[in-house]
């Protein structure tokens, strides 16, 4: 029996090579500023403000030693500061410090410029269209992800986190 050639969605094919694309652009921009990956993706979630120690390692689905030594890193490299919290001492507030700003901007910058030049080559309802199908497959592997961990919870039980 000849089983039948496999041919993937093209949607598919398109979103795998993206993520291949922005990760080893990421590779490039975590070795540029000496971090390690998930040093970087902490640093991406600063973006948006300081958070404690705890959201990061919810975020990056870190242990608390591993949380810890990342933001050690961070502070070494000169590229967050690290300071309890005046309410809890048991709190860290972590924040991106200007110099890194600009060391991110320096990087992340022109990419952004080229897609923004792309993107306003499209007609509007292209663009529409490309934001809420990008904006649905995340969505629709997020989902994936969220079922696959309760799923090995129920198993497995809950995985051990650190909550700083």
């Amino acid at each position: 029996m000849v089983e039948p050639e496999f041919v993937p969605d093209p949607l598919l094919v398109a979103v795998r090579r993206l993520g291949e694309v922005l990760d080893r652009f990421d590779d490039d921009v975590a070795r540029n500023l000496g971090v390690h990956r998930s040093d970087l993706r902490a640093m991406h979630l600063l973006e948006h403000g300081a958070v404690t120690a705890g959201a990061i390692a919810t975020h990056l689905d870190l242990t608390s030693g591993s949380v810890t030594a990342l933001i050690a890193r961070l502070v070494k490299a000169g590229l967050v500061t690290r300071t309890v919290d005046s309410n809890d001492r048991r709190v860290v507030n972590v924040a991106l410090r200007p110099e890194a700003w600009q060391r991110l901007a320096a990087v992340y910058g022109p990419a952004g410029q080229r897609v923004t030049e792309y993107s306003t080559r499209m007609t509007a309802r292209r663009r529409n269209e490309t934001v809420r199908a990008l904006h649905d497959v995340a969505h629709q592997l997020d989902a994936l992800r969220d079922n696959d961990r309760a799923r090995n919870e129920q198993v497995n039980g809950p995985r051990i986190t650190g909550a700083l």
